[in-house]
């Protein structure tokens, strides 16, 4: 699906705010034999509107936090874009990023680590308005006579709505209106002016020191996010785990920002402080214009908060979508997987439990065609092979994970090292381990000393005396293949014979409702069977 129809996943009049087309985050280990890059973001498409709150989930080390901090520039991207406003921000470097970062901001998962225990919590807040030196005094002239304006004193001149300072020129007096969000009042400015002819020079002064103004925002911060003014020279120990993400929330808002990561902030909370925490960061987003990302592995919290999902695995985005129709309906097959874990109380629910084998495959090395391809319950088979009965199929896809995974492994030194010396390598006799994927109930019982004493070429033979000749075949070449050596070309036979579109072409994003949704899996497409039917035909098989 084209980067378009990503953007439009959400039929709504707001107009976005951060849009995200084609990014990469890749980590180069800088390793002696090059070694590919870690690929934690490999090529993502989504869009946040104004005032949005849009939900990432998935499981731990899918790419969620190096997304959030690649949004707000403390990570670099490696390709692709981030548009805020229509600015692309990866471009950005020096003064200018320094400035941006003043509209983007991001709450920590541990409010115990990302405080610093030396500085009390009033000066932890101050810190951004000491960086950014807040407030900057921008000052907006409303001249009925649109004369050339000129400005001398304190402050500097702009054209920007949202000016610190607002002077408005009359004939005989000047008026000064003070932005909401600088807490000093009026009558601490004061304005002159000097005509001449088609100008005019505005002469401004602040009676009140930058330091104090910080002071003040300070403790009206720490006002806003619950907590005491008294509590500005205490420092970070002296609070509770949810006080304290209380302070990491007030030091986002400090500068003002219109977007804000919220890298799973109430994780590190217990289960009674989190709902507080939960609501008062939806208050401030009513309050102040606010636009999240809100990054969690509970899916009760993000169904709770948020305005859309996107599910993310292995670097990439699976679905995207409305919550409630999400939740309600999952499209892509990672996504049914990941909601069927959740207890449901109502008793006539009928999703059963999906368990999914293994574990996601190494950012390193990730496969080549569709990311979940190796845990997918309702992959797509090769057509000759359709027929295959359900636990033969199970083997061959237990057995390619298994060669995957010693493949990777192989490749390290040590045991480049123990193969050329002739040594063990760790890995289990190939014969064990055809026997263990096609005959698991002998493998767990007690073997007799006939079986035990069996040459390997029959103990192979009886491993797959149940297994159609067509698959017997390939799984005999590859188990010589690793005998020799070759355990990468033992995997990438198996690959060609049992693969399919899955394992050698990576899926487009199709959309799935009429409300924009989007699901990134071969099986939207019109020649194959959607993931529920056949998920709903191996359920009633098992």
């Amino acid at each position: 699906m084209s980067e378009e129809l990503l953007t439009e996943s959400r039929q709504t009049t707001a107009e976005p705010l951060v849009e995200v087309n084609g990014l990469k985050t890749y980590y180069d280990t800088g390793g002696m034999l090059g070694s590919q890059p870690v690929k934690a973001v490999d090529g993502v498409d989504f869009s946040i509107a104004r005032g949005e709150t849009l939900g990432l989930v998935g499981e731990s080390g899918c790419g969620k936090t190096t997304l959030g901090r690649t949004l707000v520039q403390l990570e670099t991207a490696t390709d692709g874009e981030v548009l805020f406003d229509g600015r692309d921000v990866t471009t950005l470097s020096g003064s200018e990023l320094k400035k941006w970062r003043r509209n983007a901001q991001i709450v920590f998962q541990d409010p115990e680590s990302s405080l610093n225990s030396r500085m009390t919590v009033g000066e932890i807040i101050r810190e951004p308005l000491d960086v950014h030196g807040w407030p900057n005094f921008t000052v907006a002239v409303d001249d009925p006579q649109d004369r050339s304006v000129s400005l001398s004193g304190d402050g500097t001149l702009t054209d920007d709505d949202q000016a610190d300072i607002t002077v408005a020129v009359g004939d005989d007096d000047q008026t000064v209106a003070v932005r909401e969000g600088i807490p000093m009042d009026e009558s601490a400015v004061k304005v002159s002016t000097t005509e001449r002819g088609s100008s005019v020079t505005v002469s401004l002064s602040v009676g009140v020191s930058k330091s104090r103004l910080r002071r003040a925002r300070v403790r009206e911060l720490l006002k806003t996010v619950g907590l005491q003014e008294e509590h500005y020279y205490r420092y970070p120990h002296q609070f509770s785990g949810g006080q304290r993400q209380r302070v990491g929330i007030a030091r986002s808002l400090a500068l003002e920002p219109e977007f804000v990561v919220l890298d799973e902030p109430v994780s590190a909370l217990d289960v009674s402080v989190q709902a507080k925490v939960l609501n008062l960061l939806e208050d401030l987003q009513e309050q102040f214009g606010l636009t999240y990302l809100f990054i969690a592995h509970d899916l009760s919290v993000v169904r709770h908060i948020c305005d859309r999902v996107a599910v993310m695995y292995l670097g990439h985005i699976m679905e995207i979508g409305e919550t409630e129709e999400l939740f309600q309906n999952p499209k892509n097959p990672y996504t049914y997987s990941l909601l069927s874990a959740i207890p449901d109380p109502d008793p006539e629910t009928t999703r059963e439990r999906v368990t999914l084998r293994g574990t996601p495959p190494s950012p390193r090395n990730p496969p080549s065609g569709c990311p979940f391809s190796t845990r997918c319950p309702v992959k797509i088979r090769p057509t000759e092979y359709r027929d295959i009965d359900e636990q033969t199929w199970e083997g061959i896809e237990l057995l390619g994970d298994i060669l995957r995974n010693r493949e990777q492994q192989s490749v390290g030194v040590r045991e480049r090292a123990k193969r050329l010396l002739g040594l063990e390598t760790g890995f289990d006799d190939i014969v064990d381990v055809v026997e263990e994927v096609f005959m698991p109930e002998t493998v767990e019982t007690e073997q007799s000393a006939a079986e035990r004493s069996m040459a390997d070429d029959e103990r192979l033979e009886a491993a797959l005396s149940d297994v159609p000749a067509t698959v017997k075949t390939h799984i005999e070449t590859a188990v010589e293949l690793i005998e020799a050596g070759d355990e990468s070309q033992a995997h990438q036979l198996l690959t060609d014979e049992f693969g399919s579109v899955c394992e050698h072409e990576s899926p487009e994003h199709h959309p799935v409702s009429d409300t924009g949704r989007a699901s990134y899996c071969h099986r939207h497409r019109s020649e194959y069977d959607e993931p529920e039917p056949v998920f709903d035909s191996h359920l009633d098989h098992d």
